[in-house]
């Protein structure tokens, strides 16, 4: 058991180890950010993997706790010898010690049903064979699966040494599977550095994002989605958010006590851009009804008009929805609103009444009936969470 760390009077000196995570920094450095300023007297200092703890400058430096990343069992050594309380966050794989990482299991489902939610019938991920990329492909092709969709894969690994980018023979791997696959098919892939290389590759090949491949990351790193050739749709991982967990977590090993489990966060949804802007359920009339709805499912009449507004009888859309889209047009605008209203939730300080006329629900039980028979959440636990 660590020892408890005085720090009740003066600065909290919380060191922040990188290890080798260096795509992860910007993101920490946000959650890091928005903890500062409910906690003044806590003060951040980020080391590199090359950085050499000792007790002896523990000690010296009145070190509280430790936030590390990844890579860090030497270092883990050394603080467990100086009795430094210290959080692992995001490890890359399943450990002991008290421990903070996304959910990568349900990344890969979150990403399975954006892409069922676009009526996008090939789907194939590229990974990156490490656990969490491993993790992030179970629940996608699970995902899939349940729906009655196949999934192709492989495995595309980093080169580490090459601050996570590509060795030749990696490109070359990407490439070859890159040519294999069918116009048309949408790809997950477990990292945005990835999702970048994988676009530039594709654009060599003269396939079109997303008219040809539609391609979705994961970290929703801004540099690396925004920089793209075409900018990448990402799952935002909640990176800030778990970093946020992890140090409250130190909080509490500082102040004596000790977590029992780990703690994994659920992502908090899609970012989309251009890399995947297109709807394809091989029914042009199809397409385009799901697209109004998108835009309009918060109007409450958006039921009754939808025969009228496509010169369709109210029995063949229903029909043609069944065959291409796998559920009726009242579901996806059932779909459509608890989208909005989970956005709205997320994002603005709308109160859940406001929120519910807002999205085309008649009152907020409606709303809360919805939510808790969809999601089995309420709208007020999904704010506060």
């Amino acid at each position: 058991m660590p020892k408890t760390t005085r720090h009740d009077e003066g600065t909290v000196n919380i060191e922040v180890f990188i290890g080798g995570a260096p795509l992860l920094e910007i993101r920490l450095c946000e959650g890091l950010l928005e903890f500062g300023q409910s906690h003044p007297r806590w003060r951040f200092s980020m080391r590199s993997a090359s950085f050499k703890y000792t007790e002896e400058w523990l000690e010296e430096h009145r070190i509280s706790g430790v936030l590390s990343l990844i890579d860090s069992t030497p270092v883990s050594k050394v603080l467990r010898a100086a009795g430094i309380p210290w959080v692992e966050l995001f490890p890359s794989k399943p450990i002991s010690h008290p421990s903070v990482n996304v959910d990568d299991y349900a990344i890969g489902r979150m990403g399975a049903e954006f892409f069922l939610g676009k009526g996008l019938l090939r789907c194939a991920f590229c990974g990156v064979g490490t656990y969490w990329s491993k993790r992030r492909g179970a629940g996608f092709r699970d995902r899939l699966s349940e729906a009655g969709r196949d999934c192709i894969s492989t495995d595309i690994p980093f080169d580490l040494n090459l601050d996570w980018g590509f060795s030749e023979k990696s490109g070359q791997h990407l490439n070859r599977w890159i040519s294999g696959l069918s116009k048309g098919s949408a790809v997950m892939v477990a990292h945005d550095a990835v999702a970048n290389r994988f676009i530039d590759l594709c654009r060599q090949q003269g396939l079109r994002i997303p008219q040809d491949i539609a391609v979705l990351g994961v970290g929703n790193h801004d540099l690396l989605c925004k920089l793209s050739p075409v900018p990448v749709s990402s799952i935002d991982a909640a990176v800030p958010k778990a970093t946020i967990c992890g140090a409250e977590m130190l909080e509490e090993m500082i102040r004596g006590n000790h977590p029992k489990a780990p703690v994994f966060i659920k992502p908090n949804g899609v970012v989309e851009r251009e890399s995947t802007e297109i709807l394809s359920y091989g029914d042009d009339l199809v397409a385009k009804v799901v697209s109004h709805i998108r835009e309009h499912a918060c109007d409450r009449k958006i039921v009754g008009t939808l025969p009228k507004t496509f010169s369709v009888s109210r029995r063949t859309l229903s029909r043609r929805f069944a065959k291409y889209v796998g559920h009726s047009p009242a579901m996806e605008i059932r779909r459509s609103r608890l989208n909005h209203a989970q956005r709205l939730l997320k994002n603005t300080k709308m109160s859940l009444t406001e929120i519910a006329y807002t999205c085309g629900y008649t009152d907020l039980p409606h709303m809360y009936r919805h939510f808790r028979k969809d999601l089995a959440v309420t709208p007020k636990s999904l704010r506060s969470s």
